[in-house]
């Protein structure tokens, strides 16, 4: 049979299009193939609705037992450092397609090294959730100000193995994401570009965000953005971890282990199977 095998998995709606690394050759085509697979061109669509996936991901095994690497590029072809809900999507395929054996696993990304947890469903054969580390983020600036375009902002700077600035918003159905999001994603301020969170707290645990995404533009979920904005509402007083928050496609739960790293957890699940032509490999 002809082209590709693919899954196209969602991360509380982050949606990604994964590939096995046993038969993928990736390289620098990878860039100009993730742009056309991730495009409203190529023709997804979810019960009849048009989707563009927010990513192309390939999962290779490693000859270390329970171990798994994840290479991701975004919708624009650009390659992130990390990926929360791809590092929880590219589990699950691992664990589906016999690559890890256990629901404890560990999976490399360009940030390092992520220990993971599956939840399995009644039957015991598909993963419906998984809570991936995301290590120790660094809040770099608690109160920094940026200049566009006549806007004056003030957010934090965090990093969860890429770059994120979180505002806060009063609400985030109102909040200027499609405008702003993209000047800041490129501001000055972010030699690599940045993630542009809008964050909106409603108590001491629970929280509402929209993210616009470097190389994507706005996603119904964003893993590490979700991470950034419970460490940075929680470094100004205005959370306590755990943190329950409400994404446009799900909700996602940021909390801290005991050596003081962060894991994100949330559903994950799959939308549907296919080949993709080997022409565009």
């Amino acid at each position: 049979m002809d082209g590709l095998a693919y899954r196209l998995l969602s991360g509380a709606g982050n949606l990604f299009v994964v590939l096995d690394g046993r038969v993928v050759r990736t390289g620098a085509h990878m860039a100009a193939w993730a742009r056309t697979v991730c495009s409203l061109a190529y023709g997804w669509s979810l019960q009849g609705r048009p989707v563009r996936p927010d990513g192309l991901m390939v999962v290779v095994p490693e000859r270390q037992a329970q171990t798994c690497t994840m290479r991701i590029w975004n919708a624009d072809g650009s390659e992130p450092e990390t990926c929360g809900n791809g590092l929880r999507c590219a589990a699950k395929y691992a664990y589906e397609a016999g690559f890890v054996h256990s629901t404890t696993c560990v999976l490399h990304d360009g940030a390092g090294q992520h220990a993971c947890e599956l939840e399995l469903d009644a039957a015991g054969t598909s993963v419906v959730a998984a809570r991936i580390n995301m290590g120790h983020p660094r809040l770099e600036s608690l109160a920094q100000v940026l200049h566009s375009a006549g806007d004056v902002v003030q957010g934090a700077a965090v990093n969860v193995g890429n770059p994120h600035f979180v505002l806060q918003v009063a609400d985030v159905a109102s909040a200027p994401v499609t405008t702003l999001g993209p000047r800041l994603e490129r501001h000055a301020a972010f030699p690599q570009g940045a993630n542009i969170e809008f964050l909106a707290l409603r108590a001491a645990h629970q929280a509402d965000l929209r993210v616009w995404e470097r190389g994507c533009g706005e996603t119904q979920a964003c893993g590490s953005g979700t991470v950034a904005a419970a460490v940075a509402a929680e470094a100004i007083g205005r959370a306590r971890l755990p943190l329950r928050v409400s994404l446009p496609g799900g909700v996602l739960t940021v909390s801290r282990r005991f050596d003081g790293s962060i894991d994100l957890h949330g559903p994950v699940c799959e939308l549907q199977s296919g080949r993709l032509p080997l022409t565009r490999s």
